[in-house]
Parts: structure tokens; sequence; C-alpha cells
């Protein structure tokens, strides 16, 4: 894991752990280093950390799931390709 990665995790575990999900929920938060600053900031210009009053933060969980990336896995379309060259395959043989 990325050290931004692991210092954007932390900044999300924190909120998740205080319950800081809605704008009722709201709790200051100071990174405590500059990876987490900057995990922090990047959180905030995506919109998903959100202020409600200085230095009171929560984290919404909607924007984060509609900006997570969908990442497919390139080895489930080679098991297809290959499964229909087998298949194939397969009716080729059984045809002649």
């Amino acid at each position: 894991m990325a050290p931004l990665d692991l210092a954007q995790h932390r900044v999300q575990r924190h909120f998740a752990d205080h319950r800081a999900l809605s704008p009722d929920g709201a709790i200051e938060f100071a990174p405590s280093g500059p990876a987490e600053r900057q995990a922090f900031e990047q959180l905030r210009a995506r919109g998903v950390i959100r202020q409600t009053s200085p230095a009171h933060f929560w984290f919404d969980l909607d924007r984060m799931g509609r900006q997570r990336p969908r990442r497919r896995d390139p080895r489930l379309a080679i098991a297809a390709g290959a499964g229909i060259v087998l298949i194939w395959l397969a009716l080729m043989l059984y045809w002649t």
C-alpha cells in the first residue's frame, strides 16, 4: 500500500471511528502529519470530506461511493476469451 493510500485510509478510518458521517456528527480534525494532511486535502477537494463550521468536518459516504473508480480485473477478460476459444474448439472437433 502506497504511503498516500495508507494516509487516506487512516483519515477515513478516523472519521468512521468517530461516526462523523453526517453534518450532525461533524468533528474537529487536525491531520497528524504531512501525508495525512495531503490525503485530507485531496478528500476535501473531491468533496468527500465536507466542512460544517470552522475546523468541523464530516465524511460523505455517498460522494465517496460515487467517485470510487471501478477497476476491472484483466484476468476476467482473459478467462472469458479463453473460454470462448475453448468452446469454439470443442464445437469444431465435435462437428468434424
